[in-house]
């Protein structure tokens, strides 16, 4: 399955918002309203795109701090509604591409938390690395919840693409 990522439009919000409050992922993103999302559309120092293939909404991806000084750029959100599908992948394929060559970051970040697995081994096989970790950093439900923080620098992956 091929996907592109394209620009999020005011109508696509309805399918973020489910997406991200879904019981498979609510645990593991940070919840926004509607004018939020909103808000996000607009801001300069933020690229919000929808995951789709053949018209089919499969996801969102938030990168946050783009215009930073540092060329640090944050992967702020990762939503894919499909899991195990290959997905994921390639929406990170192309999240570097843009960060790496159209927005000319020096780093790409994130943080995941200690029990995403999937998403963290995801992260690792597409070559971030872990660089830390936030002990207790958010309260969840259930609970505080731990994070780490992964990156990937612009030499790393033009060095994975020869």
């Amino acid at each position: 399955m091929k996907i592109e990522l394209r620009k999020t439009t005011v109508s696509d919000l309805d399918f973020v918002l489910a997406a991200e409050s879904h019981p498979e992922n609510c645990n593991y993103v940070y919840q926004w309203s509607y004018d939020e999302h909103v808000s996000s559309l607009s801001d300069n120092n933020l690229r919000h795109y929808v995951v789709e293939s053949n018209n089919e909404l499969l996801g969102y991806v938030i990168l946050d701090q783009v215009n930073d000084r540092s060329g640090s750029i944050n992967l702020r959100r990762l939503v894919v509604t499909k899991k195990n599908s290959g997905i994921g992948k390639q929406v990170l394929e192309q999240i570097k591409l843009i960060a790496f060559t159209e927005l000319n970051a020096h780093r790409l970040w994130l943080d995941v938390f200690t029990d995403n697995l999937i998403a963290y081994n995801l992260y690792k096989k597409c070559g971030f690395r872990e660089e830390g970790k936030l002990i207790d950093s958010y309260l969840r439900k259930d609970g505080y919840a731990s994070q780490y923080i992964m990156a990937i620098l612009k030499k790393e992956y033009t060095a994975s693409q020869n």
